[in-house]
């Protein structure tokens, strides 16, 4: 005869109401989960389930109007015709300390076929309970939900335009570089084709390890176009100015270690560039 197992259960809010002894685990009726408790706090530890832990997706959204999800953290427009829509879901569903990114991804976004982002509700975006818009080629826009009603743009493309479609942009794109390891790391996010840059900051993460010091650079131009000599301690930071610098073809940013190879570490770079477009029509 087999053997079954029953943990102490409850409902959450039964849960909630009392406290575990040390790693006593009891099971939640109510969201179905295992809840660890330490003997001091009331409810426990609950376990997340997979539906709730954070990860990176993009959702491809081509020439349509867009519902987004709380799981979405990348809307990206595939195709663009004319004006769309991108409808947010409530603030207060989203995951805190959670970018969501809509992009076009097309270059056909323009003040005539833009992407607009509309609050659920009475939900704000910066304050107004109206839509943000993204109205350049290859434009894009970033928010952040406080979970009560209300998204901050965190990041954006800023752009001028001429009535011809002639577009001046400006953009700073971040990505991280964890797990260094080797002589030479390259980032996964490439300088852009057709673009001027301005600087690659940097800013370690994770302290690194292995290498006594570092340099950013990329690929063309030297190991240490944008600093060398770099300090490996988390927080540490460098600006990476250049003199405006022009990208003709999509271009690699490497990390290259000095006084022994990475064993460790991570490090978030910074592309600050501008894109000056032609004149559409």
């Amino acid at each position: 005869m087999s053997e079954q197992l029953q943990l102490r259960r409850g409902t959450a809010a039964n849960i909630t109401a009392n406290t575990g002894a040390q790693g006593e685990p009891w099971f939640d009726t109510t969201n179905n989960r295992i809840v660890m408790n330490d003997g001091s706090t009331a409810g426990g530890w609950p376990a997340a389930k997979l539906s709730e832990a954070i990860t990176n997706t993009r959702a491809a959204v081509s020439d349509a109007n867009y519902t987004a999800l709380t799981t979405d953290r990348l809307i990206a427009y595939t195709a663009l015709t004319a004006s769309r829509t991108a409808s947010l879901p409530t603030a207060a569903s989203f995951p805190t300390g959670t970018r969501l990114l809509i992009i076009d991804e097309t270059g056909n976004c323009s003040a005539t076929k833009t992407i607009a982002i509309a609050p659920n509700g009475t939900d704000n975006i910066e304050g107004a309970n109206s839509n943000a818009v993204i109205a350049a080629p290859y434009g894009f826009l970033g928010l952040e939900s406080n979970g009560s009603g209300a998204w901050t743009i965190v990041d954006q493309l800023v752009a001028a335009s001429a009535s011809n479609g002639a577009m001046m942009q400006f953009a700073a794109l971040e990505t991280l570089v964890s797990g260094l390891s080797g002589a030479s790391v390259n980032a996964s996010l490439q300088i852009p084709a057709n673009c001027i840059v301005f600087a690659v900051g940097a800013r370690v993460t994770t302290t690194i390890t292995g290498a006594t010091s570092y340099s950013v650079g990329s690929s063309g131009a030297g190991s240490s176009q944008f600093g060398s000599g770099l300090a490996v301690s988390a927080g540490s930071t460098n600006y990476g100015l250049v003199g405006p610098t022009a990208y003709y073809s999509a271009t690699n940013i490497t990390l290259t270690a000095a006084g022994g190879n990475f064993a460790a570490g991570g490090v978030r770079l910074s592309i600050h560039l501008a894109y000056c477009n032609p004149s559409t029509m």
